[in-house]
């Protein structure tokens, strides 16, 4: 519980962090999207894609690895474009 706890602090600091970055400017867009991006890529490939590829064909498991690399892409559109 007291892990959830931190988990849960350091969302909020996150959320505080970027709200109180909103108005400075693209300085501070980025040094923080880079801290995002890699987040969700982390997330991504440490606990979701052991399960992929336990769990399903190797069929499945190229289509499921195709989506990620497809969220990766876009992420990594939305950051060029915005």
């Amino acid at each position: 519980m007291l892990l959830q706890l931190l988990t849960a602090l350091a969302a909020l600091a996150g959320a505080a962090c970027s709200l109180l970055a909103e108005g400075s400017g693209t300085g501070a867009i980025s040094g923080i999207l880079p801290f995002t991006a890699g987040g969700f890529i982390y997330l991504g490939t440490v606990s979701v894609l052991p399960e992929i590829l336990r769990d399903s064909g190797p069929a499945q498991a190229l289509l499921q690895l195709l989506a990620l690399l497809a969220g990766v892409a876009m992420m990594l559109l939305i950051a060029y474009y915005e």
